[in-house]
Protein backbone atom coordinates (compact mmCIF):
# COMPACT_ATOMS: atom_id res chain seq x y z
CA UNK A 1 0.00 0.00 0.00
CA UNK A 2 3.04 2.57 1.29
CA UNK A 3 4.94 1.67 -2.08
CA UNK A 4 1.57 2.38 -4.48
CA UNK A 5 1.01 5.63 -2.35
CA UNK A 6 4.78 6.84 -3.53
CA UNK A 7 4.29 5.74 -6.89
CA UNK A 8 1.25 7.96 -7.11
CA UNK A 9 2.84 10.56 -5.76
CA UNK A 10 5.79 10.61 -7.81
CA UNK A 11 2.91 10.35 -10.60
CA UNK A 12 1.62 13.50 -9.26
CA UNK A 13 4.73 15.42 -8.76
CA UNK A 14 6.41 14.76 -12.30
CA UNK A 15 2.88 15.87 -13.88
CA UNK A 16 2.75 18.69 -11.83
CA UNK A 17 5.95 19.77 -12.58
CA UNK A 18 5.14 19.35 -16.20
CA UNK A 19 2.44 21.44 -16.54
CA UNK A 20 4.16 24.17 -14.80
CA UNK A 21 7.03 24.01 -17.07
CA UNK A 22 4.25 24.01 -20.21
CA UNK A 23 2.52 26.92 -18.68
CA UNK A 24 5.87 29.13 -17.89
CA UNK A 25 7.91 28.22 -21.24
CA UNK A 26 5.45 26.85 -23.68
CA UNK A 27 5.16 23.17 -24.56
CA UNK A 28 7.19 22.86 -27.45
CA UNK A 29 10.14 24.31 -25.30
CA UNK A 30 10.06 21.71 -22.59
CA UNK A 31 11.99 19.12 -22.67
CA UNK A 32 11.27 15.43 -20.94
CA UNK A 33 15.36 16.27 -19.33
CA UNK A 34 14.14 19.60 -17.93
CA UNK A 35 10.68 18.18 -16.30
CA UNK A 36 12.56 15.12 -15.01
CA UNK A 37 15.64 16.98 -13.22
CA UNK A 38 13.01 19.96 -11.88
CA UNK A 39 10.31 16.79 -10.40
CA UNK A 40 14.08 15.28 -9.12
CA UNK A 41 13.75 12.01 -10.70
CA UNK A 42 15.83 10.13 -13.70
CA UNK A 43 14.64 10.42 -16.64
CA UNK A 44 13.31 6.33 -17.04
CA UNK A 45 11.42 7.48 -14.27
CA UNK A 46 9.43 9.39 -16.21
CA UNK A 47 8.66 6.91 -18.61
CA UNK A 48 7.52 4.13 -16.14
CA UNK A 49 4.40 6.88 -15.59
CA UNK A 50 4.08 8.25 -19.23
CA UNK A 51 4.85 7.22 -22.48
CA UNK A 52 5.57 10.88 -23.73
CA UNK A 53 4.97 14.27 -23.27
CA UNK A 54 1.74 14.32 -24.83
CA UNK A 55 0.59 11.40 -22.23
CA UNK A 56 0.78 14.50 -19.20
CA UNK A 57 -1.36 17.00 -21.32
CA UNK A 58 -3.76 13.88 -21.81
CA UNK A 59 -4.05 13.68 -18.13
CA UNK A 60 -5.50 16.91 -17.95
CA UNK A 61 -8.52 15.74 -20.59
CA UNK A 62 -8.81 13.22 -18.67
CA UNK A 63 -8.75 15.00 -15.13
CA UNK A 64 -11.34 17.53 -16.76
CA UNK A 65 -13.73 14.66 -17.68
CA UNK A 66 -13.95 13.06 -14.30
CA UNK A 67 -14.18 16.79 -12.47
CA UNK A 68 -17.52 17.17 -15.11
CA UNK A 69 -18.41 13.13 -14.37
CA UNK A 70 -18.54 14.30 -10.29
CA UNK A 71 -20.21 17.31 -11.15
CA UNK A 72 -22.93 15.90 -13.16
CA UNK A 73 -23.64 13.39 -10.48
CA UNK A 74 -24.11 15.87 -7.52
CA UNK A 75 -26.27 18.38 -9.72
CA UNK A 76 -28.52 15.54 -10.98
CA UNK A 77 -29.98 15.34 -7.19
CA UNK A 78 -30.91 18.76 -6.72
CA UNK A 79 -34.25 20.35 -8.46
CA UNK A 80 -32.10 22.97 -10.32
CA UNK A 81 -32.90 23.38 -14.01
CA UNK A 82 -30.93 21.68 -17.02
CA UNK A 83 -29.91 25.18 -18.27
CA UNK A 84 -28.48 25.82 -14.52
CA UNK A 85 -26.31 22.87 -14.26
CA UNK A 86 -24.99 22.84 -17.96
CA UNK A 87 -24.11 26.49 -17.36
CA UNK A 88 -22.36 25.34 -14.04
CA UNK A 89 -21.07 22.54 -15.84
CA UNK A 90 -19.74 24.93 -18.83
CA UNK A 91 -18.36 27.13 -16.23
CA UNK A 92 -16.04 24.33 -14.30
CA UNK A 93 -14.49 23.72 -17.61
CA UNK A 94 -14.08 27.43 -18.47
CA UNK A 95 -12.30 27.86 -15.06
CA UNK A 96 -10.17 24.89 -15.04
CA UNK A 97 -8.98 26.18 -18.80
CA UNK A 98 -8.47 29.57 -17.28
CA UNK A 99 -6.47 27.87 -14.98
CA UNK A 100 -3.76 25.78 -17.69
CA UNK A 101 -3.31 29.00 -19.49
CA UNK A 102 -4.18 30.65 -22.93
CA UNK A 103 -0.66 28.85 -24.00
CA UNK A 104 -0.85 25.52 -22.72
CA UNK A 105 -4.57 25.27 -24.15
CA UNK A 106 -3.22 26.66 -27.83
CA UNK A 107 -0.62 23.44 -27.05
CA UNK A 108 -3.23 20.97 -26.55
CA UNK A 109 -4.98 22.08 -30.16
CA UNK A 110 -2.11 22.35 -31.80
CA UNK A 111 -1.45 18.59 -30.51
CA UNK A 112 -4.68 17.22 -30.93
CA UNK A 113 -4.66 18.45 -34.54
CA UNK A 114 -0.88 17.48 -35.60
CA UNK A 115 -0.87 14.20 -33.77
CA UNK A 116 -3.25 11.41 -34.31
CA UNK A 117 -2.11 9.52 -31.34
CA UNK A 118 -3.02 12.05 -29.27
CA UNK A 119 -6.03 13.17 -31.36
CA UNK A 120 -7.95 9.44 -30.65
CA UNK A 121 -7.27 9.71 -27.19
CA UNK A 122 -8.46 13.48 -26.50
CA UNK A 123 -11.55 12.21 -28.82
CA UNK A 124 -12.21 9.55 -26.82
CA UNK A 125 -12.34 12.03 -23.46
CA UNK A 126 -14.44 14.33 -25.10
CA UNK A 127 -17.01 11.61 -25.71
CA UNK A 128 -16.52 10.81 -22.44
CA UNK A 129 -17.96 14.05 -21.41
CA UNK A 130 -20.29 15.06 -24.04
CA UNK A 131 -22.16 11.44 -22.33
CA UNK A 132 -22.55 13.37 -19.56
CA UNK A 133 -23.81 16.47 -20.90
CA UNK A 134 -26.37 13.99 -22.60
CA UNK A 135 -27.94 12.86 -19.54
CA UNK A 136 -28.56 16.35 -18.47
CA UNK A 137 -30.23 17.25 -21.67
CA UNK A 138 -31.98 14.47 -21.28
CA UNK A 139 -32.70 14.75 -17.91
CA UNK A 140 -34.03 18.71 -18.61
CA UNK A 141 -36.32 17.53 -21.81
CA UNK A 142 -37.95 14.54 -19.50
CA UNK A 143 -38.84 17.13 -16.97
CA UNK A 144 -40.28 19.14 -19.95
CA UNK A 145 -37.84 22.36 -19.53
CA UNK A 146 -36.09 21.79 -23.27
CA UNK A 147 -37.75 21.45 -26.72
CA UNK A 148 -39.24 17.81 -27.67
CA UNK A 149 -37.88 18.06 -31.10
CA UNK A 150 -34.10 18.24 -31.26
CA UNK A 151 -32.42 15.14 -29.49
CA UNK A 152 -30.48 15.22 -25.99
CA UNK A 153 -27.11 14.34 -28.06
CA UNK A 154 -27.88 16.84 -30.73
CA UNK A 155 -27.94 19.36 -27.82
CA UNK A 156 -25.19 18.00 -26.38
CA UNK A 157 -22.33 17.90 -29.40
CA UNK A 158 -23.56 21.53 -29.89
CA UNK A 159 -23.15 22.97 -26.64
CA UNK A 160 -19.82 21.09 -26.49
CA UNK A 161 -18.61 22.66 -29.99
CA UNK A 162 -19.70 25.76 -29.10
CA UNK A 163 -17.09 26.00 -26.28
CA UNK A 164 -14.70 24.52 -27.88
CA UNK A 165 -15.13 27.38 -30.36
CA UNK A 166 -14.92 29.87 -27.16
CA UNK A 167 -11.63 28.21 -26.05
CA UNK A 168 -10.03 28.21 -29.30
CA UNK A 169 -10.64 31.55 -29.77
CA UNK A 170 -10.25 32.62 -26.42
CA UNK A 171 -6.32 30.75 -26.53
CA UNK A 172 -5.72 32.43 -29.80
CA UNK A 173 -6.76 36.13 -28.52
CA UNK A 174 -4.67 36.50 -24.99
CA UNK A 175 -5.16 39.86 -24.98
CA UNK A 176 -9.34 39.83 -24.85
CA UNK A 177 -10.88 42.11 -22.31
CA UNK A 178 -13.48 39.07 -21.89
CA UNK A 179 -12.62 36.12 -19.71
CA UNK A 180 -13.27 32.44 -21.14
CA UNK A 181 -15.88 32.22 -18.25
CA UNK A 182 -17.76 35.41 -19.39
CA UNK A 183 -17.35 33.86 -23.24
CA UNK A 184 -19.08 30.93 -21.81
CA UNK A 185 -21.84 32.54 -19.54
CA UNK A 186 -23.02 34.62 -22.85
CA UNK A 187 -22.38 31.08 -25.12
CA UNK A 188 -24.45 28.98 -22.89
CA UNK A 189 -27.25 31.88 -22.52
CA UNK A 190 -28.35 32.39 -26.16
CA UNK A 191 -28.02 28.46 -26.78
CA UNK A 192 -30.46 28.07 -24.12
CA UNK A 193 -32.54 30.31 -25.78
CA UNK A 194 -32.82 28.47 -28.43
CA UNK A 195 -33.73 25.43 -26.81
CA UNK A 196 -35.77 25.65 -23.99
CA UNK A 197 -39.05 25.90 -23.45
CA UNK A 198 -40.36 29.30 -22.65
Amino acid sequence: MKRELQKEEIKQRIQKVAISLFQKQGYQKTTVSQITAEAGVAKGTFFNYFKTKESVLHCLGVYQTEQVSKKVSLLLDTNKPASAIIKELFLLLAKMNEHANPQLVRSWFHIAITDNTFHQSETLQIEKMKQQFILVFETGKQRGELISDVSAEEMASIAILNFFGILLHWCTNPNSRISLEEKTEQAISLLFRGIELK
